[in-house]
């Protein structure tokens, strides 16, 4: 795979004192209901469903633009941790948050008539389609046109991120006289479907491998040599005498040592992705930095393997035995670090089939399903007819190749370094000095999605890059809604891959990478 990013090079600050991250309905600003339709298609019936939403309105100016964000994987999260609502009082921006259908938390949810969430049944879910979810936003922004005095001839912007990066990217290609324009961070936009065929099937995995080499490959060295030790006791049948020192848990070993063998690779591969400087996924912030750290100490094999597995079981005693049956270590070994809500897993079988987790031979991790068709559905049940489907056939249903994502205006796509997702989650465009053209940006130092946190949570000053992409993100808005002032001196020029590219007074450089 070949393709040109953008970097933002910068050093990466760390945080001594780690903000908490805003959780769900712990914000301030009222969750309210909206009426949505069940389904959208055509001759569909009358039947309704309550979804839930957020608004800020006290910046907006009539005539504003609508900065809308689609929540994604969960619940609906408090709408102030969105970087939107940073940029807001700059634009005279309406901040409008909508809740996934079938999504929710204790508090409630977007549960169409009929869906349980404690007893799901596959009927259930029927009207959990691409076409519903991104017609609900459709309809949501248009209420809001026809209720919200000013807005009737607002301009909307769609932010996602993750998944709802990809909500982001599908909306403006399939909606762009409702949607102006996107923001999408961290979306994964190529290689789709189950298929041993697929070419893209490694790229996450090199991705990560490379992270963890960049960042020290004294310890990537003594990963690597623990999990090829690891496989190998596992099929020899050895690990209680080779692994002595992992101290497992008396009974744990009852389980299999493959349960705990998954949980440190899939550890591994999310620990990097998902470096916030804050406590979310893992006990500490910066988890990655402190996984490193940790493994450049550790002297035997064991003591490597315990970092992530202690990491994944949120135990702060490093001298505690990993217990097996923990439910975090369960959790890491399925690999439900991102989202371990059903629905997404549905999402996963029906539209959404991702595979960013075969791992080739000469990675720092052992090969894993490198051979052969990779099962990312989990129920046979939820398969899609055309589940089984080649990648480029996903690219071409959901109007994402890199022809149409080039030709497309007011597009931007935002990649962390840390996270492997950038490494099928960038598609090679165009470089150009047009603020208006489509754009991916990678931004050296920082995580999945962490671009798209509002100051709230990662307040500026923390680290010198995220300061810089959102002036970046605040600039390109600007531009789109006709505020911004673009000249020569404060565009992006390109020359070579070896030359530096001037970005608003910033310091970034072209990428020319190849898998």
């Amino acid at each position: 795979m070949l393709f040109k990013i953008l970097g933002l090079l910068v050093a990466m600050a760390v945080a001594r004192h780690p903000p908490a991250r805003i959780q769900s309905n712990s914000s301030e600003i009222e969750t309210q209901e909206f009426i949505q339709k069940v389904n959208h298609t055509a001759g569909a019936g009358p039947e309704t469903f309550k979804q839930r939403y957020q608004l800020i309105t006290q910046y907006f100016e009539p005539g504003g633009p609508i900065l809308f964000i689609q929540s994604a994987e969960a619940g609906i999260l408090a709408i102030n941790a969105s970087d939107f609502v940073d940029y807001a009082p700059k634009l005279g921006a309406l901040v409008a948050m909508l809740e996934h259908r079938f999504f929710g938390d204790v508090y409630g949810g977007s549960y169409p008539s009929g869906y349980d969430p404690t007893n799901i049944s596959d009927y259930s879910l029927k009207s959990l389609t691409l076409d519903n979810v991104l017609q609900d936003g459709v309809n949501f922004v248009n209420w809001i046109k026809g209720t919200i005095h000013g807005t009737k001839n607002s301009r909307v912007i769609y932010g996602g991120s993750s998944y709802g990066g990809f909500l982001a990217v599908s909306a403006r290609m399939r909606y762009p006289h409702v949607f102006y324009g996107a923001v999408a961070s961290s979306p994964a936009l190529n290689s789709f479907g189950p298929l041993g065929s697929n070419r893209y099937k490694f790229d996450a995995a090199k991705w990560a491998s490379d992270v963890y080499e960049d960042t020290s490959k004294k310890a990537s060295a003594k990963i690597k040599i623990a999990m090829t030790d690891f496989k190998k006791c596992i099929s020899d049948h050895t690990c209680d005498a080779v692994l002595a020192d992992l101290n497992i848990c008396k009974n744990s070993a009852s389980l299999g040592y493959e349960r705990l063998y998954k949980a440190v690779l899939r550890t591994y591969f999310a620990v990097s992705k998902f470096n916030y400087p804050w406590i979310e996924k893992y006990p500490t912030a910066d988890p990655f930095t402190d996984l490193v750290n940790k493994t450049l100490f550790a002297r035997t094999v064991g003591e490597v393997l315990r970092i992530p597995l202690l990491a994944a079981s949120w135990n702060r005693n490093e001298s505690s035995c990993i217990d097996a049956f923990n439910g975090n270590i369960s959790k890491a070994s399925t690999g439900n670090i991102a989202s371990n809500h059903p629905v997404f897993g549905y999402i996963a079988c029906t539209y959404y089939p991702i595979n960013d987790r075969s791992i080739p031979s000469g990675n720092v991790f052992p090969e894993y399903l490198a051979r052969g068709d990779v099962d990312i559905c989990t129920n046979p049940a939820w398969k899609a007819v055309d589940y089984g489907r080649q990648n480029e056939y996903f690219l071409q249903k959901f109007a994402i190749t890199t022809n149409l994502l080039d030709a497309t205006e007011r597009l931007l796509v935002v990649q962390g370094r840390y996270d492997r997702t950038a490494a099928i989650g960038s598609p090679s465009l165009t470089v150009t000095d047009s603020l208006n053209h489509s754009k991916v940006i990678i931004v050296d130092g920082i995580a999945h999605a962490e671009d798209s946190v509002s100051e709230a949570i990662e307040p500026r000053g923390m680290k010198p890059q995220m300061d810089q992409i959102r002036d970046v993100k605040l600039a390109h808005l600007k531009e789109w809604l006709g505020q911004g002032n673009q000249t020569e001196s404060a565009s992006i020029t390109l020359g070579s891959a070896h030359h530096s590219i001037a970005l608003f007074g910033f310091l970034l450089f072209a990428f020319l990478i190849i898998f």
